[in-house]
């Protein structure tokens, strides 16, 4: 059996840490590995990678995280679906957050009151974005009303 990886074992404590179970981490892992070890450098790579999962999903920061990149992809900032594209994302929205963010940091480097700044800021610019469209869209049926009844626009 090919144990955890050293990468795998830091972001199991990291997540454990953020989620202030450090004194159940033993319990989790035994829990999570059938009885079989109580250490995270224990674990198979497959059950660490699936613990960081589950983890994360419970993560506030990192569900956060995951919403910046979901707004980025609605306000139009972030495109595209690729592994390159993906990279080239994460790439895009640290140059954005460090250049036009309430904060002016990495996402990475964001504690948890920072995200909900920059999620509200992203929430908004969304909302903006999709009040210009509703606006743009009542104009055109407008001018095309105004073109069918052979009415001269404004």
């Amino acid at each position: 059996m090919k144990y955890a990886t050293k990468a795998q074992v830091q972001k199991i404590n990291i997540l454990i840490n953020k989620l202030q179970l450090k004194d159940d981490k033993a319990k989790i892992i035994k829990n999570y590995t059938g009885e079989r070890t109580e250490r995270s450098s224990l674990m198979s790579i497959e059950e660490a990678r699936q613990l960081i999962m589950i983890l994360v999903e419970h993560s506030p920061v990192e569900r956060i995280k995951r919403l910046l990149f979901s707004l980025g992809y609605q306000s139009g900032i972030l495109y595209g679906t690729t592994a390159a594209d993906k990279k080239m994302n994460a790439a895009k929205l640290n140059m954005f957050l460090k250049e036009r963010g309430a904060v002016k940091k990495e996402l990475n480097a964001m504690n948890y009151s920072e995200l909900i700044k920059i999620h509200r800021q992203f929430e908004g610019m969304v909302r903006n974005i999709k009040k210009a469209q509703d606006n743009n869209q009542a104009k055109k049926v407008v001018k095309n009303l105004l073109n069918e009844l052979n009415l001269q626009t404004l």
